[in-house]
């Protein structure tokens, strides 16, 4: 209650306008209505909700980046000799009978004659590759070889029992498989004449699309004919190794492939969440930049 301040008469706390027609201030708690008080406390929860948005998206960011900086870390991680198939233990089976005789394919609309030499099949280890359709592959273009799909470094027998494979580091360039050791002792383990390069050649989509899906880690079996090449329009030929233990300078396999298949694929989950993770950094960046 409040006397009124023109007359000084008596008023309760609820009169609104005193009898003299002075009309008294209302108060901001009794001007607000309950739609009022619902929609500031609505809007107060969306403040604390907006700020603490920001601050989720912040965190889910930075765990979407270290997942993807994981994958990429982890995705071509060679499995371990224990979880190695036994045919990774036998030689590569090199035949001369039945052999065909040279035939053409075309590829981009180009023209191709291949000459097989051996019958071949290999279960390998991949442990590097190479994509020849790859933006940084600057020969394949330039000589039009576009039948040579991929290259694949692999490992068999003595590499992987001996588990050296594990202690060494592989790398690709256009037509080459490169390794390093940490130290002599781990070089002394390593079998020149159980890896090899290969240059993949098909023309088969399906095929191809086996060939382009293996990876470091995977365990691989194919067959088909090693053999030499040529593709006359750009007077570009290549031959082939028909030996293991040969080094340098034409030391690779070519093979044209007839059969491919993964036998078994490694890290799975990594290579899922490759791709999930960085999309996932992306997402949360725009969305940062807009909230």
């Amino acid at each position: 209650m409040m006397n009124c301040p023109q007359c000084d008469c008596y008023s309760p706390a609820e009169t609104e306008i005193c009898s003299c027609g002075y009309r008294f201030p209302v108060s901001d708690s009794a001007q607000a209505t309950p739609y009022a008080k619902q929609k500031k406390a609505a809007l107060s929860v969306i403040n604390k909700v907006a700020g603490s948005k920001r601050q989720i998206f912040r965190l889910a960011l930075l765990l979407s980046l270290l997942l993807w900086v994981l994958s990429l870390l982890f995705i071509n991680r060679l499995p371990w000799p224990k979880d190695i198939y036994t045919q990774l233990y036998r030689e590569p089976l090199q035949t001369r009978e039945n052999i065909p005789p040279p035939f053409k394919v075309k590829k981009n609309k180009l023209t191709y004659i291949v000459t097989p030499l051996f019958n071949y099949e290999l279960h390998g280890l991949v442990v590097s590759q190479h994509r020849s359709d790859s933006l940084l592959d600057l020969s394949h273009r330039r000589w039009q070889d576009y039948l040579n799909i991929k290259d694949l470094c692999v490992v068999w027998g003595k590499n992987i029992s001996s588990g050296v494979y594990r202690k060494m580091e592989f790398w690709n360039r256009d037509f080459t498989c490169m390794c390093s050791f940490p130290d002599q002792e781990t070089a002394n383990l390593f079998s020149g004449s159980h890896l090899s390069n290969n240059h993949i050649l098909c023309a088969d989509k399906e095929i191809s699309r086996h060939v382009l899906a293996a990876r470091p880690g995977d365990q691989i079996y194919f067959k088909g004919y090693l053999v030499s090449y040529s593709q006359p329009a750009n007077q570009f030929s290549r031959g082939t190794s028909t030996v293991r233990d040969d080094i340098g300078d034409g030391a690779c396999e070519t093979v044209f492939v007839t059969d491919f298949s993964i036998l078994q694929r490694a890290n799975r989950v990594w290579q899922a969440l490759n791709p999930l993770a960085f999309l996932a950094v992306i997402a949360f960046l725009v969305t940062m930049l807009l909230v």
